[in-house]
């Protein structure tokens, strides 16, 4: 630690004394930074000037940098112009590496793990427990990618790159890094100052070693990054730094409490995917960030599975209306704040329509299209849906029973895309022997998605007991009124009907049965904050 302290106060860092990096913090062996020292809000925590972290730099920072760069960062601006950031820092990391004790970089080098656990490098066995998962396993393989794209510049400029970083295990765990320890922040227009374009990825040291919370309490410290120039002294000499970042103490730390800070608003899948990692269990706790794509595909596949005339009825045309009201749009997103999305409800309903209602709403739509007034927009922002028909809106327009069907339909064809079931990964859990890293990571993205799911039926169990007629049971008997404790258990379903079921229509007779109060309208219920990930 001495020697990258020295190196990052060599070139105008700043890492306080009173922390002591490399602790290890769980039973996994993760390291992390630790307070020996009880630290005040307020006070600077690091500072780590731009020349010390390792990126591919904006036009204007080397314009600013008066030609120092090496050649690696040379030859990849200028001949490499189309290679995506990330591979463009990887060959950057491995230019340093090559160059040994002569990089400017090796103290920091020196401070990298050896190995880690980003999903890019997982076998296809271990991939396999990911089934199902928000996290996106498609696309080349990462071996497929260094042999294309990365290894034949590599051999064409091998006094860039020598070759012994020229190797696939070499790629692979550089790329792992990058992949888990690069800072991904958005780059203004230089010219402007205005728009945002593309994404720049810094290493950054020290930084890269504070750990993430999710829960907003537990963290301590933020991540600032500055442009201004600022001028310190080293070994009495001045110095200007051109940008830095800087990390100061946002509450008091006491002594012992490890720095964390947020790498965002991520689910466990996009934690485990992008950096390798997912959150230990907490009981009672879950990811607020977890969310659960549902394929649009699989949406129209529960509709026409359906064996309901109505839902078959103008299918194409149904579909061609919701595309153009941008309510088919790659996926819907399940959240614990809105379980059954208001956009997922409408596509749904529109599905099983009567032809006549139908009809009706394509009216309605082509006259909304001939009179709407264009309005501006920021060029990234989402398409918003053209209209939402809502669950109050579901008695006047289509067969409540048969769009919750569907539904339920859609969980069960949801759940069964998981290798396991709830259960099963709760059982796992428990087992007396250890279970591999990996593996447990995996099981905790399986059951953050499955909880999620779980509750998406229970709404939809909610919006078909509030749907029914209360002509369907007598409201007047008060023995009647809500479902007994029996009922409310047999209505959820068992344990195997929860996970990969017995089918929706089963679910449906048994809700069919129950009752309830006339008074408790989904619809009055603050169910449906409108909430999409993105």
């Amino acid at each position: 630690m001495s020697g990258f302290a020295s190196w990052l106060g060599g070139q105008g860092g700043y890492l306080n004394p009173k922390l002591k990096a490399f602790t290890e913090v769980d039973d996994n062996g993760d390291r992390g930074i630790v307070a020996e020292e009880d630290i005040e809000e307020g006070q600077q925590l690091m500072l780590i000037p731009l020349s010390c972290c390792l990126h591919m730099p904006t036009q204007q920072e080397q314009a600013a940098s008066q030609g120092q760069h090496t050649a690696a960062l040379q030859y990849l601006s200028t001949e490499q112009t189309r290679l995506s950031p990330f591979l463009s820092t990887v060959l950057l990391l491995l230019y340093e590496v090559g160059q040994g004790t002569a990089s400017r970089f090796h103290a920091y080098l020196q401070t990298l793990p050896q190995e880690h656990d980003c999903v890019l490098c997982w076998s296809k066995g271990q991939l396999s427990e990911l089934e199902g998962t928000a996290i996106e396993i498609a696309g080349d393989s990462t071996r497929t990618v260094f042999g294309r794209e990365v290894l034949p510049i590599m051999q064409q400029q091998q006094q860039l790159w020598p070759p012994d970083v020229q190797t696939y295990e070499a790629f692979e765990l550089y790329a792992g890094l990058v992949q888990s320890r690069a800072f991904h922040m958005l780059s203004e227009n230089w010219l402007t100052g205005l728009a945002q374009e593309g994404v720049e990825l810094y290493m950054l040291p020290a930084i890269d070693m504070i750990n993430h919370a999710t829960e907003p309490g537990k963290r301590n410290t933020l991540l600032r990054k500055s442009s201004a120039e600022m001028t310190v002294k080293v070994d009495g000499a001045p110095l200007t730094l051109h940008g830095f970042f800087t990390m100061k103490a946002e509450r008091d730390i006491s002594k012992g409490e490890q720095l964390l800070h947020t790498y965002g608003d991520l689910s466990d899948a996009q934690l485990l995917q992008t950096y390798g990692f997912v959150e230990a269990f907490q009981p009672g706790y879950e990811n607020p960030h977890n969310f659960v794509p549902v394929p649009v595909h699989l949406v129209l596949q529960s509709c026409s599975e359906s064996g309901d005339e109505t839902a078959l009825a103008c299918f194409e045309s149904k579909k061609r209306l919701l595309e153009q009201a941008k309510l088919l749009r790659n996926a819907f997103v399940v959240t614990a704040q809105d379980p059954l999305p208001d956009d997922l409800v409408t596509a749904v309903q529109v599905m099983h329509m009567e032809p006549h209602e139908f009809s009706e709403l394509e009216k309605v739509e082509a006259t909304d299209d001939m009179g709407e007034a264009s309005t501006s927009q920021p060029a990234s922002a989402e398409p918003q849906p053209a209209f939402l028909l809502g669950t109050g809106f579901m008695n006047d327009t289509s067969d409540a029973q048969a769009v919750c069907t569907t539904l339920l339909r859609l969980v069960d064809k949801l759940l069964r895309r998981y290798p396991t079931t709830l259960k099963d990964d709760a059982a796992a859990l428990h087992r007396d022997r250890p279970m591999p890293h990996r593996w447990k990571m995996a099981v905790k993205v399986r059951m953050g998605e499955k909880e999620l799911l779980q509750a998406m039926k229970q709404a939809v169990v909610m919006l078909m007991l509030d749907s029914q007629s209360p002509d369907d049971g007598d409201s007047s008997d008060e023995d009647d009124a809500s479902p007994s404790d029996e009922e409310e258990e047999d209505s959820a379903g068992s344990d195997e009907d929860q996970e990969h079921g017995t089918g929706a229509e089963a679910a449906v007779a048994r809700l069919l049965g129950a009752k309830a109060s006339s008074d408790t309208a989904l619809q009055d219920k603050p169910l449906h904050k409108k909430h999409r990930h993105k």
